[in-house]
């Protein structure tokens, strides 16, 4: 009876206890979307592209722009890729 109790016991710490670190990298994502999202508002405004488009990207599509934005091309062939990669959404 003690040793159900016991694990038991052990069983419920290891479940909640894994689900508390589970959420702390979740929580890490979110704050990493929200810095990328609003890192690329004042480009998208630079380029003519509505920011509220931004609201429905993912994370990787956001990540992708980003490394467009980042990278020597005009600013013509910026927005032609980024308006593709949003009408792929």
């Amino acid at each position: 009876m003690n040793r159900t109790i016991a694990t038991i016991a052990t069983i419920s710490a290891l479940s909640f206890g894994g689900a508390a670190f589970a959420a702390a990298p979740m929580a890490g994502m979110g704050e990493g979307y929200d810095m990328l999202q609003t890192a690329l508002m004042s480009d998208f405004e630079r380029l003519g592209i509505p920011t509220d488009k931004l609201d429905h990207l993912t994370l990787g599509q956001i990540a992708a722009i980003k490394g467009i934005v980042d990278s020597e091309d005009n600013d013509t062939q910026t927005q032609g890729q980024i308006e593709a990669i949003i009408n792929n959404n």
